[in-house]
């Protein structure tokens, strides 16, 4: 009987899921396409895609490899401190869900989680581990299915076209900027710092030998912590009376 409930929330996830996926096929083909152009094997973007599963650490992944020859190092903790937000929006859903959820469940539901199905998921008040896996799956087969086939037919675009896509990295993480921007305007903040560490690192006389990778870290962490010192306080107390 357990097991019918089951199969019954992940199967309404399933079909609730599909619009997320549906959203994120067209990225996954544009990681797919970019990964084509770079040179990137048909496996590693496979990979990369299911086993990243990470829109924004794959752009930066990609960025880092191909274009700025980053160091392995570089690229790992890029990537990880990239990464530290899925550890926030798992405890955004630890919290929401039922206190029956077995740590196998939790493990599920953490490791299909994006931005996008978090949202969803805390508007419709999900408490159910099975229906939030269920709303995980097809966001995660859609995206890598997509990787496959923008890695697959990247040599039918023509080669105007093909050159053209090293512009799609940036306009993905335009786009992710201004979807942050647009959630919470405050998060300018982050940008203008990051922008003027960006300077920084440009022009002054010792900071610009650092190479890009570290340069890109540095920044990241400045940004973020420096906004986060300003900002928790604010953010604690806000917290504190919702919960009341």
């Amino acid at each position: 009987m357990a097991h019918n409930g089951k199969l019954e929330n992940y199967l309404k996830g399933l079909r609730d899921g599909m619009g997320i996926g549906i959203a994120y096929t067209p990225f996954g083909i544009t990681i797919g396409l970019i990964s084509k152009n770079f040179g990137m094997k048909l496996f590693t973007a496979i990979v990369m895609s299911f086993g990243l599963y990470a829109g924004s650490a794959q752009t930066a992944f990609l960025k880092m490899v191909y274009e700025l020859k980053s160091t392995p190092v570089e690229i790992i903790v890029s990537i990880f401190v990239i990464n530290l937000r899925y550890t926030l929006l798992n405890i955004i859903m630890f919290r929401q869900i039922s206190d029956k959820t077995t740590l196998f469940e939790k493990i599920l539901m953490g490791i299909g989680l994006t931005d996008e199905a978090v949202a969803y998921l805390t508007i419709r008040k999900a408490t159910n581990a099975w229906y939030v896996i269920g709303v995980n799956t097809m966001p995660y087969i859609l995206f890598g299915v997509g990787t496959i086939a923008g890695s697959l037919f990247g040599n039918l675009i023509p080669e105007v076209f093909a050159a053209s896509l090293n512009f799609m990295l940036y306009a993905t993480f335009l786009s992710l900027l201004v979807s942050s921007l647009t959630s919470n305007f405050k998060y300018a903040e982050v940008v203008i710092t990051a922008i003027g560490l960006k300077l920084l690192f440009m022009f002054a006389p010792v900071l610009k030998d650092i190479s890009k990778g570290w340069t890109l870290i540095i920044i990241m962490i400045t940004a973020s912590s420096l906004y986060a010192l300003r900002h928790y306080k604010e953010e604690s107390e806000k917290e504190t009376v919702e919960n009341e």
